[in-house]
């Protein structure tokens, strides 16, 4: 059936073209020709029948091709405003990953539940508050605009400042490469992302806490900050030869500077992506013994994905393959730390099953360094062909094996190692014990059947004495003897040893007299090596020692306010010195003795002395650190509530 045609006016005419003006169709109109008015569709636009051309009248509403044509009008007008803005408060187009110097350190607030550091320190960030506009960046740094200051190297003597301010004190940072190598390639007058170099990850966390470290003046840490979080989660994307080492390295520099800083649950993000980069890479299986767990088959999740071959090619020498080893080592021995520290990061997941440590000891890079010096030059490999590259077993003393590192360690079975009590091997051994520590002192219940009280009495006990045993062997390291490098290392050592005290007795301090004892005992050794040693040469220290010291001025806390509370039911006379309403037989029947509560174990005003040398320490370290500036406003809060 044909549809029926009329013509839009009601004068008919026999004229086709008798259309008043203004009532042809909007295609006549643009094409400038005679409408005769026809509906639904005009003569001319049925003659012509050209896509996309729509035979529409003005009066029925507003056409489809007005609605389009307002359209690209709003947008053309959109463009100009993102592009030329007038407001100043219209929508800008910004660079993403601009942090404000203004921001607050997302810190946590701890429970007074105990003096362990679990609970000492902090447990939940508070939002961190940001600007959104980034201060203008310093010329000292080269650039000229906030986006070529995130793509680009700072200049060659701004690098070599920041070197400078870190690479005193990289250890104490999670520094594991060698100095030296490192420096060397770094200096190189090559762009960024040159293999000849490290990673730009690895040289922007470095830059980084160069700059932190430093204290910042021109107020440019966001700029830097933004800078390595790219690099570093380009690392993995890259072709780099040593893309791995560096991307655990860059993790782990990155998670101490947000733990320094305050922002917790970045730095357990950082650190749990080190975690997993070193269990993928296999570095807790290096130079593993041909006997017992070594011959356990490990898949990786790299593996799982059809990654072929292994992730690592061979070290080139001992010095490479030292830097793996120890890699492993410090990212296992802050996981320790900063799991005890802050909650939620566990060994756990190196000791789950299929995951047995098997890598030798660490040593301290200079011992690598001499291992490589007294070999043969001929045996070197560098630009030897493929026969005569020699097997990494061959690259450390043969001896240099292990099996089942650290189930050996609590057993306290000899190490095969070439040194174990290098620096690094007594630092790892210390967190070791610091976070069996507190896991076990998380497991007591009061309400422990016979069964669960004798295993875990058992535990305690065996516990118990490593830890003694192993602060006997603290003697190999000397905190009188050391060199500025590795001094606020070995202040770590002594203190996670002592704090591991503090933590496995802190469930029974205010039920037992032996465990009170103990852990006052454990206390003022921490506060002996405060003063044995001149603090000041220290300028930057690990900052997990301010969680180690929070935990270390709660024992002292609660150890005045029991003996205010003691002398003042007492009439000040003295402490009673019976206290068997707090003996227990079943920690007693763990070898923790209880001879009751004597007279004057200690003086108040000598541990108000031990408890101020812990605040002026404190706050000398607070002033590069926001996390430990907070630990220490916290406890002296404590302090003056008593």
């Amino acid at each position: 059936m044909t549809s029926e045609r009329v013509p839009s006016s009601s004068k008919l005419t026999n004229s086709p073209y008798s259309l008043q003006r203004g009532k042809a169709c909007s295609n006549c109109r643009k094409r400038k020709i005679k409408c005769d008015g026809l509906r639904p569709t005009c003569t001319q636009c049925l003659r012509s029948a050209r896509p996309g051309d729509a035979c529409e009248y003005a009066d029925s509403g507003r056409t489809r091709t007005q609605m389009l044509e307002d359209n690209i009008s709003r947008l053309e007008a959109r463009i100009r405003e993102l592009e030329e803005p007038d407001d100043e408060n219209a929508v800008r187009l910004h660079l993403p990953y601009s942090f404000s110097s203004q921001s607050s350190p997302a810190l946590i607030a701890p429970p007074s539940t105990g003096s362990s550091i679990r609970s000492s320190t902090l447990s939940s960030p508070i939002d961190t508050q940001r600007s959104s506009n980034s201060p203008s960046i310093a010329s000292s740094s080269g650039h000229s605009s906030t986006h070529s200051a995130f793509e680009e190297e700072p200049s060659s003597d701004v690098v070599q400042q920041l070197l400078m301010t870190f690479l005193p004190h990289a250890l104490d940072m999670g520094f594991f490469l060698n100095l030296a190598r490192f420096q060397n390639s770094a200096l190189l007058p090559l762009p960024l992302g040159h293999f000849s170099r490290p990673c730009a990850g690895l040289l922007s966390a470095v830059y980084l806490l160069g700059l932190h470290l430093s204290g910042d003046a021109d107020n440019q840490e966001h700029v830097y900050l933004a800078r390595a979080l790219a690099h570093t989660a380009n690392i993995l994307s890259s072709t780099h030869p040593h893309r791995i080492i560096h991307a655990i390295q860059a993790e782990i520099l990155l998670s101490v500077y947000f733990f320094r800083t305050g922002r917790i649950l970045e730095g357990k993000y950082h650190m749990s992506a080190a975690v997993s980069l070193t269990l993928g890479a296999q570095l807790h299986k290096i130079r593993a013994s041909p006997t017992g767990s070594g011959n356990i088959a490990i898949i990786s999740l790299f593996q799982q994905f059809n990654v072929a071959g292994p992730l690592l090619t061979p070290p080139s020498d001992q010095i490479e393959e030292g830097e793996r080893i120890n890699a492993f080592w410090m990212v296992y021995t802050l996981s320790n730390c900063w799991g005890v520290a802050v909650g939620t990061l566990s060994s756990a997941v190196f000791e789950s099953h299929g995951s047995t440590i098997d890598t030798p000891w660490p040593l301290d890079m200079a011992d690598y360094e001499q291992v490589m010096w007294n070999t043969p030059r001929e045996t070197w490999n560098y630009g030897a062909d493929f026969g005569s590259l020699h097997t990494p077993q061959e690259l450390l003393p043969a001896g240099h094996q292990s099996i089942m590192t650290v189930q050996n360690f609590f057993r306290q079975v000899p190490s095969s190692s070439v040194k174990e009590f290098s620096v690094m091997a007594m630092f790892a051994k210390s967190s070791i014990l610091l976070d069996r520590a507190a896991n076990l002192a998380s497991l007591y219940r009061h309400d422990m059947n016979a069964d669960e009280a004798s295993r875990f009495g058992a535990s305690f006990s065996s516990l118990d004495n490593l830890i003694s045993n192993f602060q006997s062997s603290l003697g190999f390291l000397p905190l009188n003897q050391h060199t500025s490098y590795d001094f606020g290392t070995i202040l770590a050592a002594h203190t996670l040893a002592y704090c591991a005290t503090i933590q496995l007795h802190s469930v029974f301090i205010n039920t037992n007299s032996h465990s009170r004892r103990t852990a006052l005992s454990a206390t003022r050794a921490c506060v002996s090596f405060l003063r044995q040693v001149d603090m000041s040469r220290a300028s930057h220290i690990n900052a997990v020692l301010g969680s180690c010291w929070t935990s270390v001025c709660q024992v002292l806390i609660d150890e005045i306010q029991r003996m205010r509370r003691i002398s003042a039911a007492t009439g000040g006379v003295g402490m009673a010195a019976g206290g068997s309403h707090l003996h227990s037989a079943r920690t007693e029947s763990w070898g923790i003795g209880n001879s009751g509560l004597e007279s004057s174990s200690e003086d108040e005003m000598q541990l108000v002395g031990m408890l101020e040398k812990v605040f002026a320490t404190m706050a000398v370290f607070s002033v590069e650190s926001p996390l430990i500036g907070y630990q220490l406003a916290k406890i002296q809060e404590a302090f003056q509530s008593i």
